[in-house]
Formats: structure tokens, C-alpha cells, sequence
């Protein structure tokens, strides 16, 4: 079939020949700068019992689960140091999977106004106080950790973990928070 001279077969085959060739080069690309590092970085960490990661637009999305029985701050710190270390200026997001039960989620909602309060003004006491009341009322362990960036919270009954990484406010600019994201260009998200 031709129109004007022009071989319509032919260009609809070669368009789709260059589309598959782009799509391809860029499958390879991923596969072999971001995911295949980061597959055997995250594999060879002690303290992740699991992880996933998917490509969401333009920023890598980095689901881990962190073992019942490690630090979550220590954990946390060291993979997101090898993902800064592996991922250069690609932007990417650490989102930690956990398993609570409703012991767990009844905790975290009692604890996390004292939690956030903690964050924007800076009452580590009070909340340390108020999140062992809570946690020791229901028989729930907890690890509370503190750094400049983030509080680290990690709440564990009977084989079940909840996580959650609260980024502080480092200062307040007329009435407004200034949350800075964890570890440069990631963020990191709880449930």
C-alpha cells in the first residue's frame, strides 16, 4: 500500500523497530546501573529480611523489611548510605514494610501525638515517657532512636514490627516547619 509515494508497511515496521530499540537500550540501562547493584547490595545485608524495588516515574521505590531483631535506626542508616553510595543523583525513596498487628497499631496511634510534639518542639523526654507508658501498658517492646535528621521508632509484640521514621523539624520559619528530607535526595516512608 502506498500513499504520496510513501510505503505505509514500511514506516509503521520501522517505527516500531526504533520504538522497541529505545525501549530496550532503556531496559538495559536500568537493569544494569541501578538494578542489578542495588539487588546485590540490598541481598547482602544482614539486617533486611526482604525488599522490592519498583521504578514510579522518575524516582526508584525502595520497599524493605527490616529483621525483628535488628536496630532499625543502625539498619536504616546503613542502607540508605548504600543506596546514596549506588544510586548517585537518581532520585529514590526507602519504604519500610512491616507487619503490625492491632496491639501494634493501637500503640502507634495512643503515642504518635506525643511522637510528633517530639519532632516540631523537641520534647525527646516527654515523648520517651509517653511512648514507654503506652508500649509497657500493652506488653510491647519498643526501640525509640534519635539522630539530627530523624526519630526512629520500632514497636515489637509477639513476631510483629512497626516502623516508622519521623523526620525532625530543623527549624521553624514563621510558624512553618522545615522538614528535611532523610538522607538527601530520599525520603522514607513508615505504613
Amino acid at each position: 500500500m502506498q500513499w504520496q509515494g510513501l510505503k505505509i508497511p514500511l514506516i509503521i515496521v520501522s517505527l516500531l523497530a526504533g520504538l522497541a530499540l529505545i525501549f530496550g537500550v532503556q531496559w538495559l540501562y536500568q537493569k544494569y546501573n541501578y538494578q542489578e547493584p542495588l539487588n546485590a547490595i540490598l541481598s547482602q545485608n544482614d539486617a533486611i529480611e526482604s525488599f522490592q524495588i519498583k521504578n514510579e516515574g522518575r524516582q526508584l521505590q525502595v520497599h524493605i523489611s527490616i529483621q525483628y531483631d535488628q536496630n532499625l535506626m543502625q539498619a536504616y542508616k546503613e542502607i540508605n548510605k548504600e543506596l546514596t553510595r549506588t544510586m548517585g543523583r537518581k532520585s529514590f525513596q526507602i519504604i519500610l514494610e512491616d507487619n503490625p498487628d492491632e496491639v501494634l497499631n493501637q500503640v502507634w496511634y495512643k503515642a504518635q501525638y506525643a511522637i510528633y510534639q517530639a519532632a516540631f518542639q523537641g520534647s525527646f523526654q516527654d515523648m520517651a515517657l509517653a511512648v514507654n507508658r503506652e508500649a509497657l501498658a500493652s506488653g510491647v517492646a519498643i526501640q525509640i532512636n534519635l539522630d539530627q535528621e530523624n526519630i526512629y521508632i520500632r514497636l515489637k509484640h509477639q513476631g510483629h514490627t512497626y516502623d516508622e521514621i519521623i523526620p525532625l523539624s530543623s527549624r521553624q520559619v514563621s510558624g512553618t516547619a522545615q522538614v528535611p528530607a532523610a538522607g538527601g535526595d530520599s525520603s522514607v516512608q513508615g505504613n
